[in-house]
This record gives C-alpha cells, sequence and structure tokens, in this order.
C-alpha cells in the first residue's frame, strides 16, 4: 500500500526529556509492582499493530475514524477510564492516495453523493498543523502504525527503517529520534502495559494480494516466517515488561480473516455482472478481480485486465494457505506460551455477506448511503472497517479480554448498533 510523505512538527518533547525519562529508563519503583488480577489488569492497556488496529479508515487516518477505533472502544469500556492516547490527525486527514504532486498530502475518501474522491488535500508542508497529538509527552498507547508488518514492530524506528520504503507514518507515531530511536516493541514495552493487544499478520497478505501478483518469498512470506516473526514480538513483549516491571502482561492476540472477504476483492462473476460482460482477462482461471479496475472498466477502459489487476484461483489458494498457516499458529502459540486468542478469522467467517460488500455495491442494490453504510462494516477503500466494523471487532477483542482476566463478561461490549460511519466526511 502506497504511502504519502509527512512531516512532522519540531517538537522535542523537553518535559519528558528533562525529567529524566525515556522508553529505556522505567521508573525506579518499577520492580516492587505486583501482579494485577481481574479488573485491575485493565489499567495500563496498550494496542500494536497495523493500519486496521490504528484506525485507518477512508484511506487515511483521520480523527472521526481513529475515534472509533477498535482499541480505543476497548479502552472506554474500563471503568475507571485511564487515558488512551492516540495519534489523533485533524479533517482532511492524511492518507495513502497517490497525487500526482509530490509535494501534496491527500486527505481521506469520501462518497460526494456520485462517486468516491477525496475529503480534500493538504500542502505537505502544512501537515504539521493537522497533527493533533503531536506533542504528547510520552508514546502513544495506540502505537499502531499503517503499514506495518510483522519485522516492523522490532526494526522499525522510522520511515528510514521501515519494512515499507519511506513508510512516513512510522515518523508520525514513533515520533523518533524525540524518543531515542525505539521501536514499536519497546515504546509498549516501556508504558509497563498489564494488557497488550495485538492484531498483526494483516499487512503481508493483503499487500500481496493488492499487487494481483503474490509469490511466496518474494512479496509474501510464509506462514512459519510471520509465526516466528510474532513469537518473538510477543515474547518480547513478555520479558521486556517481566524484566523491567517485575510482572508479565495479558496478552491477547487477534487473528487474520479470508483475505479475499475483504470488499477490495470483487468475485469475478460478480464484476462481470456488474459490467454486463464476461470481461477479457490476460491470466486465465480468475477468481477475483481487485475493487478498482470495475471504475477503470465503467470509465472506459478496454483491454483485457492485467495479471495485476487480478487474482487466479492459485493464487488465491496461496494466500488462503498463508493466512490459515498463520492462524494455526496464532492457536499452536497460544496454547505453548499461555496468551489468549480473539478470533477474528472465525467471527468473520459467520458474518452475513452484506456485511462484505463494498459500500458502492449496496448502493446500486438499491440502499440508500445511510441504509449502505449500516451495512456494510469495510471503509470505502474496501480494505479497512468502518466505525461499526471497529465496533465488531472491539466485541471479539473483548469477549477475550473476559476470558484472558477472569472477569466473566463483567466488561461491557461496545455498541455496535451506536456506531454510525458517515461515508460522506463533511467538512467540520
Amino acid at each position: 500500500m502506497k504511502t504519502t510523505k509527512l512531516i512532522l512538527a519540531a517538537g522535542s518533547l523537553l518535559a519528558f526529556l528533562a525529567a529524566g525519562c525515556s522508553p529505556d529508563d522505567p521508573p525506579a519503583t518499577a520492580l516492587s509492582i505486583t501482579q494485577p488480577t481481574g479488573p485491575a489488569a485493565l489499567a495500563q492497556y496498550v494496542a500494536i499493530g497495523d493500519a486496521t488496529t490504528a484506525g485507518f479508515m477512508d484511506a487515511g487516518l483521520e480523527q472521526a475514524g481513529q475515534l472509533s477505533s477498535y482499541p480505543l472502544q476497548i479502552a472506554q469500556r474500563r471503568s475507571p477510564s485511564p487515558p488512551f492516547v492516540q495519534p489523533l490527525i485533524a479533517w482532511p486527514g492524511v492518507g495513502s492516495t497517490a497525487l500526482p504532486i509530490p509535494e501534496d498530502v491527500a486527505g481521506v475518501l469520501r462518497w460526494d453523493g456520485t462517486t468516491i474522491t477525496l475529503a480534500g488535500i493538504t500542502p505537505q508542508e502544512n501537515v504539521p498543523g493537522l497533527l493533533l497529538a503531536a506533542a504528547y509527552p510520552t508514546p502513544y498507547q495506540n502505537l499502531a502504525v499503517p503499514g506495518a508488518t510483522l519485522a516492523d514492530v522490532t526494526e522499525a524506528v522510522d520511515s528510514t527503517t521501515s519494512q515499507q520504503p519511506q513508510n512516513r507514518y512510522f515518523d508520525l507515531i514513533l515520533r523518533n529520534p524525540t524518543f531515542g530511536d525505539v521501536v514499536m516493541l519497546d515504546q509498549a514495552i516501556a508504558q509497563g502495559p498489564t494488557l497488550v493487544t495485538v492484531w498483526l499478520g494483516l499487512s503481508e497478505p493483503t499487500g500481496a494480494a493488492m499487487s494481483g501478483q503474490p509469490a511466496l518469498g518474494e512479496n509474501l512470506a510464509p506462514a512459519a516466517v510471520m509465526a516466528g516473526q510474532l513469537q518473538g514480538v510477543l515474547e518480547g513483549l513478555r520479558d521486556g515488561v517481566q524484566a523491567r516491571f517485575g510482572r508479565v502482561p495479558n496478552l491477547v492476540v487477534g487473528t487474520v480473516p479470508t483475505i479475499t472477504a475483504l470488499p477490495f476483492f470483487l468475485p469475478k462473476a460478480l464484476f462481470d455482472a456488474i459490467v454486463g460482460v464476461a470481461y477479457p482477462t490476460v491470466e486465465d482461471d480468475v477468481a477475483y478481480v481487485l475493487f478498482p479496475w470495475l471504475g477503470q472498466v465503467q470509465g472506459g477502459f478496454s483491454d483485457p485486465l492485467p495479471a495485476s489487476a487480478t487474482l487466479t484461483t492459485t493464487e488465491t489458494a496461496l494466500l488462503a494457505a498463508v493466512v490459515d498457516g498463520y492462524n494455526a499458529a496464532i492457536a499452536d502459540l497460544a496454547v505453548s506460551h499461555g496468551f489468549t486468542v480473539a478470533d477474528i478469522a472465525l467471527a468473520w467467517s459467520t458474518l452475513p455477506a452484506p456485511a462484505l460488500t463494498h459500500f458502492v455495491l449496496l448502493l446500486g442494490e438499491g440502499l440508500d448511503v445511510e441504509q449502505a453504510a449500516a451495512t456494510t462494516l469495510y471503509s470505502l477503500d474496501g480494505l479497512h472497517l468502518n466505525n461499526r466494523g471497529h465496533s465488531v471487532a472491539a466485541n471479539v477483542f473483548l469477549d477475550a479480554i473476559n476470558t484472558e482476566l477472569g472477569l466473566e463478561g463483567d466488561q461491557a461490549l461496545a455498541p455496535v448498533a451506536m456506531a454510525v460511519w458517515d461515508p460522506t466526511h463533511p467538512a467540520p
């Protein structure tokens, strides 16, 4: 997934550093902290992950989406509810849509009543003015970075070291070198969390699928490699917090749903039905077409769809095998290491088809804007959850958290019916 370049505010967060604290320096009394149990284990909550965990929605980060992120919904269920800080971004947001002028930064996508367009464009030099929490003096509680891979969690300190070259979201969220060039994992450990949710492993297969040409060992890591990286992350969290704070954090890990369940990938038969013809393709045995190509064809494109626009049955099977293997490894790690699983994959397999249908297609079926927005769980990019989708995901995690902490359902679930997604993104 392409990302745009960002320029960050230049604040040095002197209050934090002058106090003699850094992500590598726990308080002097840290080792006297006892192992919390029950509701007390919710006191210090940190979330790590990629775009979905960050609240990336409609192809960008913008506070309307971030304020519905599933980690924030989890944090808000605590009583009392300590602060849970995210790198909030003002409208029109900082998006990943490529623009013809490199010095411009796209906002989030919006529905203008006729088509999908941009909520706005911000000159790159004005981006710091959109960063509402840039001066927060400690690492964020939501440390998720759009586009982050499993390797990035332990290796990337900024956009120059991210696995995806020049992923500027790392600069925005980790804010190094302010914290001493500390990676996502160590910024999480430094907060002494009692609870950490981990939802990783989405970026790798999704990115490979979006290329239309997933290839094992090239743009798609084998499940065993991903599982080994996840094990390193989880053991790093456990051992790091234990060594510095004298207790073990509660860890809840999310599984990955089938990639082709995302609305971004249209079954070829559905694509043909929409365009009204069995559309020709360069590849044989095509199973899925990438959603943006629907607009291309409807806009006048007449050549056969290139390999980059489609997924064959063989490619689809490869993606499924990698995801299944990764999820199986998560289940094994849960048994061998005592972690708890939030089984998003299982929950998603029971969702009704309309919930996994793109907003635009629901409009084509006769729903109005509000009805379509209240039906799908995905935002306009077809890859990332909308507000309602985050509520559904939050509840899968909350069920697992109640199990992990022995709360027996005492931690209230997120009210899905109250989550409202507005794809029109009106200016504030």
